[in-house]
């Protein structure tokens, strides 16, 4: 009967019942950083928002030059992962604009020197390619 009891009431405690520490909530469940100790009882609601997308809604990557120009060494760029239809795209700030205008992908050249080397340009004409550097993260050039 105890058992029935507590599986049935949500508690919204703040204070750890092992060692009486502060109880942070987490992505699922209030939990102790002392102790561990975790309120799998808790009731509360998802908060979640219609309008974004999982996929899009914290992937905002900073991207770093690789190229060979030193003058270009400490420019990033933002790219955020975004859903065209049934694929995942690219959506790039350009570097160079003061607006941080969005870039749209352009083909790639005859020549493709790198395997998985994607190319933006904005409205400015302003170029830039997405290639992965040697440690396999992305990066512009």
């Amino acid at each position: 009967m105890y058992a029935t009891q507590i599986a049935s009431a949500p508690v919204q405690q703040s204070e750890c019942p092992r060692c009486h520490a502060r109880l942070i909530k987490t992505y699922h469940e209030p939990e102790c950083l002392q102790c561990g100790y975790q309120d799998y009882r808790f009731a509360g609601e998802a908060k979640r928002n219609g309008d974004q997308s999982l996929l899009s809604s914290a992937t905002r990557y900073v991207v770093r030059y690789i190229g060979d120009s030193p003058s270009l060494k400490n420019v990033i760029t933002y790219v955020q992962a975004v859903r065209i239809g049934n694929r995942l795209a690219h959506a790039v700030e350009c570097p160079f604009c003061p607006g941080r205008k969005i870039m749209e992908q352009s083909s790639l050249s005859g020549k493709r020197r790198e395997f998985r080397e994607e190319r933006f340009k904005c409205a400015d004409s302003h170029r830039v390619s997405l290639t992965p550097d040697k440690l396999g993260f992305l990066a512009w050039k």
